[in-house]
């Protein structure tokens, strides 16, 4: 039948109208939707139970069923795990169970998650499936307004409380929740960086060493010949000296640390060798290795500066060195001239200027408290004890000890 243009025209637009608004209800019904936040107030509950539609779209990713103690059920992706949900307008917190990939297989059973409900730290459990895999969208599921998972007031987008004030058990204000496991338990939180404490090092310290020592051969330059020190040949002698066998070192130290890096002291101990042979050159050129009893004990008083490796490390290397005066003390009870047992009956002891240095590591093994490692040095200049002017001795150790700074 012929129709104006006119005509032609109102018909199709009256046919076309109904089509769309049909195709547009169909595509609606078809999509997964999520309800907006603000559909209902905070205090309204949500229904018991939601009808699901078995015609959603594939989803990439896993959805998680919180179901309440009040019978409210919500199906919320995986990713909502990371944020606190006490459930507080809904009686308690949620049970969980998961579905990974629901879509892609409408025939499998529902999987089950054992998982303790969150915000509470307790036994997990295990919650089986009971509804199909996505959510009806033309059946509402109210939720609190601001709170896309549920739980608490518009005023904490994040659901459930703040943290709790240390200091007062009261919730925090403004504060953000914690990010919580799956268990309701604080997710741990990282330093920056791993650190150490290892005490103070700007402050006072307090060492104790002990180790053993080597003693250099003491060789005399001068005797007193009863008026003055002359030089040898002396009488049939043109030099003796002495030789020890190697003794022990014990030092106490106590000191202040000007930086980390920079420290003084004041050290002192006791310093112990036998004397291991008395030995004679005559001017005839004989010479005479004679056994003999008797020791050198030596007490060092001496002002240190300590240098150390700078920062915050367990493992400090440190050199060191410093001058004062050593009490020196030399006791020869009898040598052993060939068969013959002569007695020396020699005791002298004088104070002497000396000098030392030290090289060594500490390693921090708890706050304040290292152990160490440190060879040292002891030197003294020209010492005279008694009748006898010897050259520079110098004395070596080796030590262990225990550093407490505080």
């Amino acid at each position: 039948m012929f129709y104006p243009f006119g005509i032609r025209l109102r018909l199709c637009l009256l046919t076309a109208i109904p089509t769309a608004l049909l195709f547009t209800f169909s595509a609606h019904a078809q999509r997964l939707t999520i309800p907006p936040a603000t559909a209902v107030p905070p205090t309204q509950p949500s229904p018991a139970t939601s009808a699901f539609s078995s015609d959603s779209p594939n989803t990439d990713q896993a959805q998680i069923l919180k179901v309440y103690p009040d019978g409210t059920k919500r199906v919320v992706p995986i990713s909502a795990l990371n944020f606190r949900d006490d459930g507080a307008a809904f009686g308690g917190p949620p049970l969980l169970s998961v579905y990974s990939n629901p879509s892609n297989d409408k025939k499998s059973s529902p999987e089950r998650l054992s998982v303790a409900p969150i915000g509470i730290d307790g036994s997990p459990s295990s919650v089986p499936a009971t509804i199909p895999p996505s959510p009806n969208p033309l059946a509402a599921t109210p939720s609190a307004a601001g709170d896309p998972m549920g739980g608490s007031a518009p005023s904490d987008p994040m659901g459930g409380s703040g943290p709790v004030d240390p200091l007062s058990g009261a919730p925090a204000q403004g504060s953000p929740p914690p990010l919580q496991t799956v268990s309701g338990r604080a997710a741990p939180v990282s330093a920056i960086e791993n650190s150490i404490d290892l005490g103070t090092y700007d402050d006072f310290f307090m060492n104790a060493a002990i180790g053993g020592s080597i003693q250099g051969q003491l060789t005399s330059r001068r005797v007193y010949n009863g008026t003055n020190m002359q030089a040898y040949p002396y009488g049939d002698i043109s030099s003796e000296n002495f030789t020890f066998q190697p003794g022990f070192r014990f030092d106490t130290e106590f000191g202040y640390n000007i930086y980390d890096w920079l420290g003084v002291s004041l050290q002192t101990g006791i310093i112990y060798n036998a004397i291991n042979q008395y030995n004679v050159t005559l001017t005839t050129g004989e010479s005479y290795h004679n056994s003999c009893n008797g020791e050198l004990v030596q007490v060092p008083i001496q002002f240190d500066g300590i240098l150390r490796w700078p920062g915050a490390t367990a493992f400090k290397p440190f050199i060191g060195g410093g001058i004062g005066a050593i009490w020196q003390q030399l006791d020869v009870n009898n040598y052993y001239f060939g068969s013959n047992d002569v007695q020396g009956n020699y005791c002298r002891s004088a104070f002497q200027f000396g000098f030392n240095g030290q090289l060594g590591a500490n390693y921090t093994v708890a706050p304040g408290v290292d152990f160490y490692g440190v060879f040292k040095l002891l030197g003294a200049f020209t010492p005279r004890i008694g009748n006898y002017d010897f050259a520079t001795s110098y004395n070596f150790a080796l030590e262990v000890g225990i550093q407490s700074r505080f």
